[in-house]
């Protein structure tokens, strides 16, 4: 092609020095442009062409970028990037760096272990088969060894999205022929019980080893289980409850968990061993739920809590023994010195509080001679377990003192007096005055304390009877 471009450019150049007249005839002419023709037609012509497919052997620059195909989505930018909808990889696939500009999804099961891709597949009888594996790089070599369980979920490409599973041990690894021979797991050893054969480009991953137990676990993803599994000491293609090292996510149909008090459908985590520094546990509504602390008898300059210990590390709740009763602070942080006790609301009362009794006493004693007058205070007294309840926590409005003598009109009359709110715990008397007339011997009459407890909703009474 140099050549005819140096007769051309002679044959031009003969035409444009000419001096001879007429010596540049029409047929001279003609040939020159049919001679340009020619070589602009040649196949082998060194320039791109516009009318036909056309390659070059030369280097192609595209300083400002190209867009290849009708569409126009395939853009090769100045910049050194490509734009285009799709690319399909019949090879490997080799990134420096990957970045999903959006959201990357996994389907199936993801594995976290030694893979390869079958390239060939040749039958050798008795349930055996050689694999010949894909190299995805010029060094790649075959990481299987040898009495590794290899599992295969070959995709059946059809609308249902169905995949048949393929099980097999390796019995001998060729890592200069990049071949390894495997053998078929029968259908009954197999989980589902059918086992299908190996396939070209379907992917082999391991699955455990029926020998050195270094190289026994497998740690996976299931997008259909819902749940991170780890399984150690895998022998073979059907595991047990003891291969479940650790998993979190929907449980599995383990025999350990069938009783637990646990819903299948809720994520857990399971684990042989617990390694951590703090726990907090919480409720179905994400509020801590508290651990209680038994921190003895109440001590007036201690700061109780009901709330996060940033020492411990932790939610607690704070008891204390006070008054025969148990106490549990029901305020994150209860007054300092002030004791736990009826209608302090910042503790609340877990064992004694509904032990409640009653009991009156006479400050002049309890004999009373008939027909000669006298003057006495009864004094009501309500306590919970050891502790005396104050008639200010109580409430005035809350205590009631009846007469209960047999003379039902008096009674009456005397009770209207004395109704509740009137009187505090304790009842002044005077016999002229309290007592029906005539006061002889052998009359009774009894006083009854009644008080309500509106935090428990509760009455209490009790009676104190004068006989002469």
């Amino acid at each position: 092609m140099a050549q005819n471009t140096t007769h051309m450019r002679q044959w031009f150049e003969g035409i444009r020095d000419e001096r001879v007249t007429h010596a540049n005839t029409a047929t001279r002419i003609g040939q020159a442009f049919l001679m340009l023709l020619n070589y602009l037609l040649d196949p082998d012509t060194p320039f791109l062409r516009k009318d036909q497919e056309d390659q070059t052997n030369y280097l192609l620059r595209l300083v400002a970028g190209a867009y290849i195909g009708e569409s126009g989505q395939i853009r090769l930018n100045p910049d050194g990037s490509i734009t285009c909808q799709s690319i399909n990889v019949l090879g490997s696939a080799i990134f420096n760096e990957l970045v999903f500009n959006h959201q990357n999804v996994l389907e199936g099961d993801t594995f976290f272990t030694d893979k390869g891709i079958i390239e060939e597949v040749e039958y050798l009888g008795d349930g055996q088969y050689r694999l010949t594996m894909r190299k995805e790089y010029e060094n790649d070599q075959i990481t299987f060894h040898a009495y590794d369980v290899l599992r295969c979920a070959m995709n059946n490409l059809d609308v249902g999205r169905t995949y048949k599973t393929s099980w097999m041990r390796v019995d001998s690894v060729d890592l200069n022929a990049n071949t390894m021979n495997v053998t078929l797991y029968d259908g009954e050893d197999v989980p589902g019980g059918v086992n299908y054969a190996p396939e070209p480009a379907a992917r082999l991953i391991r699955w455990g080893n029926q020998a050195d137990s270094s190289r026994q676990q497998v740690f996976f993803i299931s997008s259909v289980d819902g749940s991170f599994l780890f399984l150690q000491g895998v022998t073979q293609p059907i595991v047990d409850d003891t291969n479940y090292s650790a998993f979190v996510g929907l449980p599995p149909d383990l025999e350990c968990l069938r009783n637990l008090p646990i819903n299948t459908r809720q994520a857990y985590m399971f684990a042989r061993g617990l390694i951590v520094q703090d726990i907090i546990k919480i409720d179905y509504l994400g509020n801590p739920e508290y651990t209680a602390r038994d921190c003895g008898t109440w001590q007036s300059d201690r700061q109780y809590i009901h709330g996060y210990d940033d020492v411990a590390k932790g939610y607690f709740s704070d008891r204390v023994w006070w008054g025969g009763c148990l106490w549990q602070a029901a305020v994150a942080l209860p007054t300092i010195g002030r004791e736990p006790r009826y209608n302090n609301a910042d503790w609340v009362c877990l064992m004694g509080g509904m032990n409640m009794s009653m009991d009156i006493v006479s400050s002049a004693g309890d004999y009373f001679h008939a027909g000669k007058p006298w003057q006495t205070t009864l004094v009501a007294s309500l306590w919970n377990a050891e502790m005396q309840i104050s008639e200010a926590e109580i409430g005035r409005s809350n205590i009631t003192w009846q007469r209960m003598s047999g003379d039902v009109q008096s009674d009456i009359a005397w009770n209207i007096q004395h109704a509740a709110g009137t009187q505090g715990l304790q009842l002044a008397l005077d016999s002229t005055v309290d007592v029906p007339f005539p006061w002889e011997a052998g009359c009774e009459v009894s006083f009854q304390c009644d008080i309500y407890l509106p935090e428990h909703q509760q009455h209490y009474s009790t009676q104190y009877s004068i006989l002469m």
